[in-house]
């Protein structure tokens, strides 16, 4: 079938992989940089504490189809000639997958589709994650990030009440309870409910620890520490973070209320990090046991605190 001029298309999937093979396959990176992980302050993944690792996600067409693999020699121009192809930003994503959300690495891919905007924080770091991937130290380097200031707001007590009155009765209520109660990130607070898993949920005297055992780069959860009951939902990032957005809901400032409040209880630091994910992964095994043991006693200081909050 005959494509106009100019028009971007969704190339078949036998000529991406057909095309993607010839430069080297799914999952690699053009050049490597030993010992060093995604993040750029990373050492590269490190061994589970015990279980099963998850599984190594992977990108497949139909996910693809919000991250275009669109004809390059209709898409290319002198302007554009020194942005990534199509090809290296397939694998890129592919890549990416395997340490943050997939939400996160289409935006990125986005912004690799456009000249770098060094005024633009998220362009900045789209392209930082790119060079840091392909192995071009010196280009990462020369990117400098925007430097901010850091962001000191805790929301109230009151402010947390008034927020539960909002979700109450909507589809993401059970989603914002287990954010306030487990203290999690956003994606895991997603991924927990959109495969919930009965038989890892195991709840005493009103206390409840599902065992999640996920890693994203430097970022894992072993145990999910929560009161309301769970059960699976069939909820995306993108549908909660709208639904969050017009509420006037920042998921964000949840998590910093719950360490916040922990805190505040007593609760130790070291085990607060723990409860939400924090827990550096070279912890010995001994101590990480000794963590859970103390998380399961201190917990119950802020799961008395949480049956005060109406809601």
């Amino acid at each position: 079938m005959a494509v106009s001029k100019g028009i971007n298309y969704i190339a078949p999937l036998d000529k991406i992989i057909e095309t993607y093979i010839a430069v080297g396959g799914v999952g690699e990176s053009p050049t490597k940089v030993a010992g060093q992980g995604f993040e750029p302050w990373s050492q590269g993944p490190e061994p589970y504490l015990g279980g099963t690792p998850p599984k190594t996600p992977n990108a497949n067409y139909e996910e693809l189809k919000g991250v275009r693999i669109m004809k390059e020699e209709k898409t290319r121009s002198k302007a554009n000639e020194n942005l990534p192809s199509e090809v290296e930003l397939f694998a890129f994503y592919n890549d990416c997958i395997k340490k943050v959300s997939r939400e996160t690495c289409k935006q990125y891919v986005n912004y690799l589709r456009k000249q770098l905007d060094a005024n633009n924080k998220a362009s900045i770091l789209a392209w930082k994650k790119y060079y840091k991937w392909k192995g071009d130290i010196e280009k990462w380097k020369a990117i400098k990030t925007k430097k901010s200031g850091v962001d000191l707001k805790v929301p109230s007590v009151d402010q947390v009440k008034e927020w539960l009155t909002k979700v109450k009765g909507t589809k993401i209520e059970l989603l914002f309870k287990l954010l306030l109660e487990s203290g999690i990130r956003f994606t895991e607070a997603i991924k927990v409910l959109s495969e919930y898993s009965p038989e890892n949920d195991v709840c005493e005297n009103g206390i409840c620890i599902y065992t999640l055992n996920w890693s994203r780069g430097s970022k894992r959860v072993f145990y999910v520490f929560h009161v309301s009951p769970l059960q699976r939902q069939s909820i995306t990032y993108n549908y909660a973070k709208k639904i969050m957005h017009e509420l006037d809901i920042a998921p964000k400032y949840i998590r910093k209320l719950s360490a916040t409040k922990m805190l505040e209880l007593n609760i130790p630091g070291e085990i607060v990090d723990f409860i939400e994910g924090r827990t550096p992964g070279n912890i010995l095994t001994k101590h990480y046991l000794d963590l859970y043991a103390l998380a399961k006693k201190e917990y119950k200081k802020y799961a008395e605190w949480l049956s005060k909050v109406p809601g």
